[in-house]
């Protein structure tokens, strides 16, 4: 079954962020301000992309969406990044309605929608477990005499970490959350123009039938200096721990995170 997983990566339009910018030069001016788009670089890719390029499914596109705006020295940076990620693809829009721009490039992608597909979301910070697209299509298989009734059905995998990366490497916090937006996933009919960005992922249950999986590590949300919530004012704490080796040894299994490696990325100028 065809498979889209679509990133936001520096993306300059109307909403998508809770912290409001007075114009669009100033939402610009946030964005691409140098400090942000380090550390934006840097978790892409010491967190992000090893998640995608080691699934255990690879048959599956990357769609990573970014304005056509983006100075094209960060865009040459993006493209050097990806270009040996066969399922990464870039896509660059002009500003526009976040939702709706998000949701045309899914559709661009899809084409004519004369046959399901599954979709899917993660931010430029986070990561899913490496078996996570295997898994997904094994239960879009499981769950098909469902689908075959609803235009949407909507799969949840909602335990994980939430995790802090610096030059002293990645810290945890154990975290079981329904709905997030990462490991979260829609499975969507054929005949049906809809995509996981017509929906806020917190409500997917609200318009459509859910099935939630606990009990296994499938999702590692980032929490950084730009967090969109945490510059909202959201005072949320979390007791953050360094990792045994132990620990690193399974955040590496389950989601190609190399402690090294990131502890490389964010040492380097």
């Amino acid at each position: 079954m065809k498979t889209v997983g679509l990133c936001r990566f520096s993306y300059a339009g109307k909403g998508g962020f809770k912290v409001d910018h007075d114009d669009f030069p100033a939402l610009e001016a946030f964005l691409y301000g140098a400090k942000r788009m380090q550390e934006r670089f840097r978790l892409f890719e010491a967190i992000t992309l090893p998640s995608i390029a080691n699934q255990t499914d690879p048959d599956f596109t990357f769609l990573i969406i970014t304005g056509d705006t983006l100075p094209a020295p960060y865009l040459e940076r993006l493209t050097d990044l990806v270009k040996d990620i066969p399922q990464c693809v870039i896509r660059q829009y002009p500003p526009g309605p976040h939702r709706r721009i998000m949701s045309k490039a899914i559709k661009d992608w899809r084409g004519a929608p004369d046959a399901p597909c599954l979709q899917f979301r993660l931010d430029d910070d986070d990561a899913m477990a490496l078996s996570f697209v295997e898994r997904f299509k094994q239960t879009a298989h499981d769950l098909a005499p469902i689908c075959a009734r609803h235009s949407s059905v909507a799969v949840d995998f909602n335990q994980g970490y939430i995790y802090t990366a610096s030059d002293e490497g990645v810290k945890l916090w154990a975290y079981q959350y329904p709905y997030s937006a990462i490991a979260l996933g829609m499975i969507v009919q054929a005949r049906s123009d809809d995509t996981i960005m017509n929906h806020g992922h917190q409500n997917l249950w609200k318009t459509m039938p859910t099935m939630t999986f606990t009990g296994e590590d499938m999702m590692m949300r980032g929490h950084n200096d730009f967090n969109d919530s945490r510059l909202k004012g959201k005072g949320n704490v979390f007791d953050y721990q360094p990792m045994s080796d132990a620990q690193a040894r399974h955040i590496y299994e389950t989601f190609g995170v190399d402690d090294a490696k990131v502890r490389s990325i964010f040492s380097a100028p």
